[in-house]
């Protein structure tokens, strides 16, 4: 290493191509409220099922291996009920949070305006 600030910026390198990686990074705030929403729903219809549809843990080509994987999934289904339920809440909550963001962007746009307007 040349100097102290190489790993700084290394780090650095590595967060900005990171974000422009991921798909939230790309989507606009109103997108990622609508795909926050879809996910509380999803979330909470999955609640309400014994078994939610295309569960991936529970296909198997074997007939016996899948009854056996449904068995055990059903058995230990009410301790994990509890989990979909405070994951959808949180997914609301979340959506919830989004909304307040847009609107407190638009709160600032108006303000900046208004301050240009006075200067």
């Amino acid at each position: 290493m040349t100097s102290e600030n190489d790993p700084r910026e290394a780090l650095e390198r590595e967060v900005y191509w990171a974000e422009t990686a991921t798909p939230a990074s790309r989507a606009n705030r109103s997108e990622i409220r609508d795909l926050l929403h879809d996910f509380a729903m999803q979330v909470r219809a999955d609640e309400r099922q014994a078994v939610p549809l295309g569960e991936p843990n529970i296909a198997s080509p074997s007939r016996v291996r899948r009854k056996a994987k449904m068995f055990q999934f059903r058995l230990f289904r009410p301790i994990r009920r509890r989990n979909d339920r405070l994951t959808a809440e949180l997914a609301e909550l979340t959506a919830v949070l989004a909304d307040r963001v847009i609107g407190l962007e638009a709160e600032v746009r108006r303000l900046k305006a208004e301050l240009e307007d006075r200067s």
